[in-house]
């Protein structure tokens, strides 16, 4: 019983090396198809007497990731501690503050724009059915876009 399972462990062991070792000679057939239409398929499959296979680049190499890592590690060792001048967090809290005012004046301008239109909507007396839809639309995005400029507000006072 114990020799079955150190056999299946040693036969699945050699399976996944020789997939280990197998998968960067790997190879596939690219075929170019050219089509009446003036278009280009790629297929695996020749797919008619037009098509022609390719010849592709081998693929890089993988690189080795642990070797790097160990050498940032001895340059760090090397280089001594610097201070830093800001904090993580204060450069977050930063780029948020950033971000939420750009989102404000972004929604200053959708705003501007809209009471603009309502304007214009708004000094003409004989309004159609469409233009009093639109209009009843406009008020509501002026209002949606005060309401977000009042949140951002908010959030950026916090």
């Amino acid at each position: 019983m114990v020799t079955l399972n150190v056999k299946r462990l040693y036969f699945s062991g050699c399976l996944l090396l020789a997939g280990w070792v197998v998968q960067d000679t790997a190879l596939a057939e690219v075929y170019k198809c050219p089509r009446a239409d003036g278009s280009v398929t790629l297929s695996n499959v020749e797919k008619g007497s037009g098509c022609s296979k390719m010849v592709l680049p081998p693929s890089p190499a993988p690189k080795k990731a642990p070797v790097a890592k160990e050498a940032a590690v001895k340059e760090a060792a090397k280089t001594p501690d610097k201070p830093k001048t800001a904090s993580t967090y204060d450069t977050a809290a930063a780029e948020r503050k950033r971000i939420i005012q750009e989102e404000m004046d972004l929604e200053r301008s959708r705003l501007n724009t809209v009471q603009a239109r309502i304007k214009d909507l708004s000094a003409n007396s004989a309004k159609t059915p469409d233009q009093m839809k639109e209009l009843v639309a406009l008020q509501q995005k002026e209002t949606l876009h005060a309401s977000n400029i009042q949140l951002l507000q908010k959030e950026l006072s916090r």
